[in-house]
């Protein structure tokens, strides 16, 4: 996500500087889009992250915040956003769920707006888990047919997870920017 901030200028004309965090966490990634100016829409199933951003978060942040404890399966409609973050969170959406779940994100990025996240490719560990949704690089490539690629890294290798278990990460690592297309 911070590498999503450096491709923001101060220069850009953000008519209103809104981002959604899916999958927010311990909101990591939701302190720094408020801390960037950011109202922010941080979603996540569990409400944990609700307590965590409650006992983390500055005072003049309160109104800047707006918190909602769904599952992507049951997310309805996301706000209109400049911008959407994902970091680590969209292969849990289950495969049946992910095709809906990318339009509301398509859907809801103002045009110009950025999107960044990841995605897990099939040689991770984690692939034989059919909860879980992996791609490919084309497959990828062909999500964001209405996006400009700014950051686009795969990576492949041995690692740990947060618990610290090992595994073997396939990860595409993703900054792209919605074109502006012009109405016929």
């Amino acid at each position: 996500m911070r590498k999503a901030l450096e491709f923001i200028a101060p220069q850009d004309n953000i008519t209103e500087k809104v981002a959604v965090d899916l999958g927010c966490g311990n909101g990591v990634d939701t302190f720094a889009l408020l801390e960037n100016g950011f109202s922010v829409f941080a979603i996540d199933s569990n409400s944990n992250s609700l307590l965590h951003l409650q006992q983390n978060l500055a005072p003049e942040h309160l109104k800047l915040l707006k918190f909602n404890n769904v599952s992507f399966e049951d997310l309805e409609k996301l706000p209109s956003a400049y911008l959407v973050n994902a970091s680590f969170s969209l292969p849990f959406c289950h495969p049946n769920q992910f095709d809906n779940l990318w339009l509301n994100i398509i859907e809801c990025i103002s045009p110009e707006g950025i999107f960044c996240g990841h995605f897990f490719g099939p040689q991770d560990s984690w692939s034989s888990n059919s909860d879980m949704t992996f791609h490919n690089i084309q497959e990828v490539k062909n999500l964001f047919d209405k996006f400009e690629f700014l950051y686009f890294n795969e990576v492949s290798k041995k690692g740990k997870t947060l618990s610290g278990k090992e595994k073997f990460w396939h990860v595409f690592h993703i900054v792209a920017k919605k074109k502006h297309f012009l109405k016929q």
